[in-house]
This record gives structure tokens, sequence and C-alpha cells, in this order.
């Protein structure tokens, strides 16, 4: 290693000496070539001329193939613009569900007849409506047979209510027992009422679920594939218009018992209120909160049920499907209105003495109540 004093000396000459320009000039170009290739491109075209690649060599037997990337996969919007199924992608088929095959018919009747989304949904629950016709049929041959004997049905449920009032719980087991028998001999069978509430059910369910499902996934085009006010048929109506109309048609519906198999004029005072007030209220108030594709829905249903029950009025339709006609009886003078008899009974039950089963349980209560309290310390 050189000392300080020889560096210096070695600096001083290759800079300021007579040899230090030569050096300097001897080594830029080395410099200058290095930069030069590594600006240097070369394309693919001219690859035969410098490698000498011909056909024969290109297409050796033993070269693997020229890997061909893959295309892109079309996104679920492109898929349901360009008119294919969208339904796997999303999850929304189900094989053992009934919601799952109406998904499948709302999807093929938007496709195939170019209808818009509020239209499919619309015509799509005509359809199934109609294959469902029967429904209606068995309820208003139920309705018109219960009508024929609708005193001796009354007469039953007051002696029922009596029987209630007194606390005589073997009395109204003998006069369920009689009502049975009745029915029995009238071929009047509260079981297919069962089965016509089961069935407009199950509809109802399978409908519902289903585009709710739709509306949950954000399906593609159901945020434009309204009409009118409700464009948006993901979000509630924001004007509240059509839980207005599911509500008021649905109150239509409940009074003419098109869909219960019994009509409200055939019914208690406390079940009479709650369907011709209680429950259009609770449907406004839930559908109001449901997305504007589940109203549309349900809308049309009712829609549909009351021109059903338009059409059973007419004597003709009612023959060739051989319904009876409804009986109808004028009301009597002095009968209270439905909300009065249901004021009036609740009065009755709150001034009524209790009765022995009632004291029993009361008294039973008590000695329940004191035997897990604190206990009693004397002094």
């Amino acid at each position: 290693m050189l000392s300080v004093t020889l560096r210096i000396a070695a600096r001083r000459c290759f800079f300021t000496g007579p040899t230090s320009s030569a050096l300097r000039s001897a080594l830029r170009p080395a410099r200058s070539r290095l930069a030069t290739m590594t600006i240097h491109l070369r394309y693919l075209s001219s690859a035969e001329k410098i490698f000498g690649l011909t056909e024969d060599v290109v297409n050796m037997p033993g070269l693997p193939p020229i890997p061909i990337p893959p295309e892109p996969s079309m996104s679920i919007e492109e898929l349901a613009e360009a008119g294919h199924s969208v339904l796997n992608e999303l999850g929304l088929i189900s094989w053992w569900k009934p919601s799952g095959y109406f998904r499948m018919a709302l999807e093929a009747m938007h496709n195939h007849l170019d209808l818009p989304w509020w239209t499919t949904i619309m015509c799509a629950t005509m359809c199934l409506r109609l294959a469902m016709v029967f429904v209606p049929i068995m309820s208003q041959k139920l309705v018109a047979k219960q009508s024929m004997y609708k005193k001796e049905l009354d007469e039953f449920r007051e002696r029922i209510m009596d029987a209630k009032k007194e606390g005589n719980n073997l009395l109204q087991q003998q006069v369920f027992l009689e009502q049975r028998d009745f029915l029995k001999s009238k071929d009047i069978r509260l079981g297919r009422q069962f089965l016509i509430i089961l069935a407009n059910g199950g509809v109802f369910a399978t409908q519902f679920f289903a585009i709710r499902r739709m509306v949950d996934v954000n399906f593609p085009g159901w945020a434009t594939g309204g009409a009118l006010w409700f464009t948006d048929l993901t979000i509630p109506d924001p004007y509240y218009a059509l839980p207005l109309i599911s509500a008021v048609t649905m109150g239509i519906v409940a009074r003419v018992g098109i869909e219960m198999g019994t009509s409200t004029d055939q019914m208690g005072p406390g079940m009479r209120l709650g369907m011709l007030y209680g429950l259009p209220l609770f449907i406004f108030v839930v559908s109001s909160r449901f997305a504007s594709g589940l109203c549309v829905y349900w809308c049309t249903s009712n829609f549909i049920s009351l021109i059903y029950a338009m059409l059973f009025k007419m004597p003709a339709i009612r023959k060739v499907l051989n319904i009876p006609p409804v009986i109808k009886y004028e009301r009597k003078a002095g009968e209270l209105s439905t909300i009065a008899a249901v004021y009036k009974n609740y009065k009755e039950q709150k001034a009524r003495p209790p009765t022995l089963e009632e004291m029993g349980k009361e008294d039973a209560q008590r000695f329940k109540k004191a035997g897990r309290g604190k206990p009693i310390v004397r002094r």
C-alpha cells in the first residue's frame, strides 16, 4: 500500500501530467460502447435473420406448442346483457326448493320474451295463479256451503262463548262435539279450509322468497327494471303507493273470503275485526320496508284474487264450475257492529267473576311464589 505522499503524487500525475489526456481518451470509447449496447433493441421480426430460424426449425415435432393466454371471462352484467343465465353464478339455483324453479321461470321469461323485469314479475305471477285456479274454486265452494248453515253455526259459536264465560269446560267440549257431528252430516269439512290456506301459503312463500333472494343479491337489471315512480325494484317504494295498494286490496280480499275458504261474515267479532282492519294495517307497515319488486308481486296477486271474486259472482261461471250460490242474510235490527261487539265482549270478560278453574290456577301460582320467596323468620 502506498503512503500518503506517493498517493498524492500519483493523483497529480494522472490528472495534470502529459499522459492524462491520452488515458482519458482511451477510456472514454469503452464506456460509450457499453452504453450503446444497453440501449440497442432487437425485434422478433428479425429473429430469422439473426438466429437463422426457418419453418423447418420452428415446426419441429419435438418443440412444445406456443402457449396461448386464456381469454378473459365475461362479467355477470355482461352475461345478463347477452341473454345468458346468471342464476348459477349468483347461487340462486336450488333443485329442492320451489323458489329456485320460479327464479328460472322469471329469468327465462325475461330473456326469451324480452320483457322488462316489472312486467316479468306480473306475468309470472299471473301464470302461477292461473295454474292454481282450483284453489279459489275450492274456497268458493266452501264459503257457499257454510253460508247455507250460517244460523246454525252462529248458534254453536254463541253457545261456546257462553260456556267460556261460565268457565264450564265440559259444556264447551259437548258443544264442540255437537258442532263436529253437524258439520259432518252437512259434508262441511274444515280440513278443506286448512288445505286451502296451506296451498295459498305455499304459493305465496314460493314467490316471496324467490323474489326477495333476487333482490338481496342485486340481480342484474333490477336496479333499472321498474316503471313509473318505482324504477328501482331493489329498494322500497319512496312514495308508499305500492304498500298502500297492497294493504287495501288485501283488506278487500279478506272481506270476500276468496283466499281463506271463509268470508268475514262467517267469523267471530274478534277475528272479523282483525281480518278487516288489523291485517291491512300490518301489511302496510311490513310492505313499506320491502323492496318494490316484492310489492309489485303482492299487488298483482291481490288484483288477481279480486278478479276471481268478480268472476265467481257471475251465475253462469258458478254454474259451469258447480259452485253453489252464497246465501246473503240481512243484518238483524239492533245488531252491533264489529268494533262494538268486540268491545262488548271485552267488557263482559272483565266484569264476569272468576271461575273455579281460574281461582285454582291463581292459588297454585301464589303457592309457588310463596315457596320460592324468602323464608319467614320468627323472632
